[in-house]
């Protein structure tokens, strides 16, 4: 069940006070996509199907780096959505000089609603980790075209523990930790979000090296459903 919207409004204040610590201070260069949580052989881009003069979305895009990387495959218009401000104004520094960009301020449950029509969208360890996953991918379902893919890379639930909403520490300097909200699933948890969500999971991937497979690593790949 989706938390209360004044929980979600809560939780994306909590976790945009921590982003905004944990941010880099120099110029980003675009970055190839890589799905692992530790640097891994897996997927890349190909997992979008085609992508020129696509148009894609970015949900918790961070620093921007990835999102630009895809404007070497030819898309149209790329939207980067974070609730850092301080992460959106590094990206949109970063990245000036590429006209099909665009950065959005925002929570995405909030933002989702006023994309426009998107050929493909993805959360690279972003605001589908971080955000309530029943309120936010009902809403990224409706922005996708028929056919639209949704792909989801993140940390999957440890066995023995809840689903759902958990606050997690993250270190945002020596000695100093803030807390963050994430939604932790399996990964047939993630699967079932999804088809009530209106997509069609084509592909998972969980990687075998140690340091991916201890923390969880899984990546998703699903379409919206043509009805």
């Amino acid at each position: 069940m989706p938390v209360p919207l004044d929980q979600t409004w809560y939780d994306a204040q909590l976790n945009a006070a921590t982003w905004n610590l944990v941010a880099r201070p120099h110029r980003d260069l675009p970055k190839a996509m890589e799905w692992m949580f530790r640097t891994a052989p897996g997927p890349g881009p190909e997992l979008f199907g085609p992508l020129t003069g696509a148009c894609v979305a970015e949900l918790g895009c961070g620093h921007g780096a990835q999102l630009a990387g895809l404007a070497e495959h030819g898309i149209a218009r790329g939207i980067g959505i974070d609730v850092s401000p301080v992460r959106i104004h590094h990206a949109a520094t970063s990245f000036r000089d590429i006209d099909a960009l665009e950065w959005w301020l925002g929570d995405a449950v909030a933002v989702a609603p006023h994309l426009p029509p998107l050929d493909a969208v993805f959360s690279n360890y972003g605001a589908a980790w971080f955000s309530d996953p029943h309120r936010l991918l009902p809403r990224v379902a409706q922005r996708l075209k028929p056919g639209g893919r949704f792909v989801l890379s993140c940390l999957s639930r440890s066995a023995g523990t809840p689903e759902g909403r958990r606050r997690l520490l993250v270190r945002t300097g020596p000695a100093r930790s803030l807390w963050t909200v994430r939604w932790m699933y399996s990964v047939t948890g993630w699967l079932r979000i999804l088809a009530e969500s209106g997509f069609t999971t084509d592909y998972v991937f969980r990687p075998t090296d140690r340091v991916n497979a201890f923390w969880g690593t899984v990546v998703i790949q699903a379409r919206r459903n043509l009805t």
